[in-house]
């Protein structure tokens, strides 16, 4: 999967995949955010489950809570259609406390499912956070009745260990990716260190 890292500006970093722009999100995303958000087929599938968020005040406070509130690695990111520029859903780094250990998670509006852009966008947050953000392995957390969400893990190159109740007080499947389980992506591999010298910085 091609994947690139550029600069829209000097703030906002962003991935770009064949199909997706992942960046970001920003104040007046809150409208498109509440139909991902506020949907609750969509929270529901979430681990834990998310609450719904009601309407677009309380989607523009996740936001911007998001916005000031992440540190890294922990972060999250806006998914784009890249021709449309239509927003269709989120991908996340997020940390499992009280351990160190970081999930990788993402969500769709229900308009965009089917697509594999889940697995898109999180083979290339997940290919990003261990260039740039010094991420040695990746976890996902998955209900045993969630098959999407487990197979769009095992597309993102996951491996599945067991289950466990470490996280959240309740059995989940874990899935488990690390640098090298990465498929060898020369593309891939080529413009994110392109991009890294071209900013000044390795990866």
């Amino acid at each position: 999967m091609p994947v690139k890292t550029q600069q829209e500006d000097e703030m906002e970093p962003r991935i770009d995949t064949e199909r997706l722009v992942i960046r970001p999100w920003r104040d007046d995303d809150a409208p498109a955010a509440l139909a991902i958000y506020g949907d609750e087929e969509v929270t529901r599938w979430l681990t834990p489950e998310m609450d719904q968020v009601p309407d677009e005040p309380a989607m523009r406070a996740v936001l911007r809570r998001w916005q000031t509130g992440d540190v890294a690695p922990v972060s999250h990111w806006a998914v784009q259609e890249r021709d449309t520029r239509r927003l269709v859903g989120g991908v996340a780094l997020l940390r499992l406390a009280p351990w160190q250990d970081i999930e990788i998670a993402w969500q769709l509006a229900r308009t965009a499912w089917g697509r594999g852009y889940a697995a898109e966008a999180g083979e290339a947050l997940a290919r990003w956070s261990m260039h740039y953000a010094a991420v040695d392995e990746l976890f996902a957390l998955v209900g045993s009745s969630n098959t999407r969400a487990a197979a769009t893990a095992e597309r993102i190159g996951m491996e599945w260990i067991g289950e466990t109740d470490r996280y959240h007080g309740q059995p989940l499947e874990l899935y488990r990716l690390r640098h090298d389980d990465l498929p060898y992506c020369e593309t891939c591999e080529g413009a994110l260190e392109t991009d890294a010298v071209t900013a000044g910085r390795t990866p």
